[in-house]
């Protein structure tokens, strides 16, 4: 079934004065300048594939891993994984 979401306007200086408590809120964001959209905020499911990478960003960050290593470690998991 198709989730409903409570898709919100507001313009950037509300966003900026109220941001904690749109985030807080967990429902999709488009914050506009002069009634034209520039961003749009979306809260990051659990469990999802966004979920996922930015789990293991903090981890490797946290361990210390550059983003070099990190894509090099990758690039060999994937030759080992497709040939």
């Amino acid at each position: 079934m198709a989730k409903t979401t409570s898709l919100q306007f507001v313009g950037v200086r509300e966003f900026k004065e109220k941001l904690t408590g749109y985030l807080g809120k967990k429902k999709e964001v488009v914050v506009t300048r002069r009634g034209k959209p520039i961003a749009r905020i979306i809260p990051v499911e659990k469990g999802s594939p966004e979920d996922l990478l930015l789990e293991i960003g903090m981890i490797l960050k946290e361990a210390g891993v550059s983003k070099e290593e990190a894509l090099q470690a990758l690039k060999m998991a994937g030759k080992t994984v497709y040939g």
